[in-house]
C-alpha cells in the first residue's frame, strides 16, 4: 500500500493548478507590497528645502554676476593703465564700487569685518 501511494506521489503533476494559483498570487502580492514600500520610502523634498535650494542658487548666481563685474572693471582698468601709463580715477572708483557690492552680497566678507 505504501508503495502504491509513493508511486502516485512520484507521478503527480507538478503543475497542479491550486499550487500554481497560490504561487502566482503570492508573487503578485509581494510585488505590490514592494512597490508600496518603494513609494513610501521615496522622500519628496519639502517646500522649505526646495525654497532653500532655490535661494542658494540665486545667491550663487548673484555672487557670480558681481564677481564677473569686478573682473571686468579690473581688466578695463588694466587696459587703460597699459595704454596711458596713468591711473584713471573713474576706473579706480568703478573697481572700488564693484568690490563693495561683492562684499555686501557675500556673508564671508561680512564675518571678517566683525572680527
Amino acid at each position: 500500500m505504501n508503495t502504491v501511494f509513493l508511486l502516485l506521489l512520484l507521478f503527480q503533476n507538478a503543475d497542479y493548478a491550486p499550487a500554481l494559483k497560490s504561487s502566482a498570487e503570492t508573487q503578485r502580492r509581494e510585488a505590490a507590497l514592494r512597490q508600496v514600500a518603494a513609494v513610501s520610502t521615496r522622500q519628496t523634498p519639502s517646500v522649505a528645502e526646495q525654497n532653500s535650494k532655490e535661494h542658494a542658487i540665486a545667491r550663487d548666481q548673484e555672487f557670480v554676476g558681481k564677481f564677473n563685474k569686478l573682473i571686468t572693471t579690473l581688466m578695463e582698468f588694466s587696459d587703460s593703465y597699459k595704454n596711458g601709463q596713468a591711473i584713471e580715477i573713474k576706473k579706480a572708483q568703478a573697481i572700488r564700487k564693484a568690490w563693495l557690492e561683492l562684499e555686501k552680497s557675500e556673508p564671508l566678507f561680512q564675518d571678517e569685518k566683525k572680527k
